[in-house]
């Protein structure tokens, strides 16, 4: 009988539970949301090339993180970034929380070529940069400028090593880096469209 039970609590113990799958980001951006839906709410962002270890399989989607507090205040979530913010089961948050979810389809069990992995001059100072294989000119030109200016320093791009995506304007291609140290009033950011550099 003790064996029997044995036998029913280890078959009924998931796989995912007892292992994960180290997988690989096949796009720019990969929305990490509630739940195994495009109309959950978006909790952030995986990058090109970034690792993802896919816990749990569901229609599509692949569940890369453990169940987390989802920090509910006045029925909405404040971990949230965009999206359906809904505290509710239809959101993926049920009793106060959620996990990760992304779309298989962007995953691959092989990591994509590094974009930067024969970067030389300027390029090599940037080339941790967000999205460097989509606008890797662009941020050659700003961080040359910059430089040139005497805006930036070869130092200062060899400490901060890129320029991040701006996630105040995340609908339009806005860069930022510091210039002189790690505080907002040394904050320059780069349009990408227009090339314009601003703080």
């Amino acid at each position: 009988m003790r064996l029997s039970a044995l036998f029913l609590t280890l078959v009924m113990i998931p796989t995912y539970a007892q292992s994960s799958e180290e997988l690989w980001v096949t796009v720019d951006r990969l929305e990490r949301r509630t739940c195994p839906s495009t109309s959950c709410g978006v909790a952030g962002q995986l990058m090109y090339r970034e690792n993802a270890a896919v816990i749990e399989r569901r229609d599509g989607w692949g569940r890369v993180s453990k169940y987390y507090d989802a920090s509910c205040q006045d029925g909405a979530s404040e971990y949230i970034k965009y999206g359906n913010k809904a505290c509710t089961k239809t959101n993926g948050i049920v009793n106060g929380q959620f996990a990760e979810w992304v779309l298989l389809k962007s995953l691959s069990r092989t990591r994509p070529a590094d974009p930067a992995a024969n970067a030389s001059g300027t390029a090599a100072l940037i080339a941790a940069s967000d999205d460097y294989r989509l606008h890797k000119d662009a941020f050659v030109r700003a961080t040359d400028k910059l430089i040139k200016d005497g805006r930036c320093t070869k130092k200062d791009f060899s400490e901060a090593g890129f320029l991040l995506k701006s996630t105040t304007h995340r609908d339009k291609p806005i860069y930022f880096v510091y210039c002189g140290g790690m505080q907002f009033s040394n904050k320059l950011y780069l349009n990408v469209s227009s090339g314009e550099i601003s703080r």
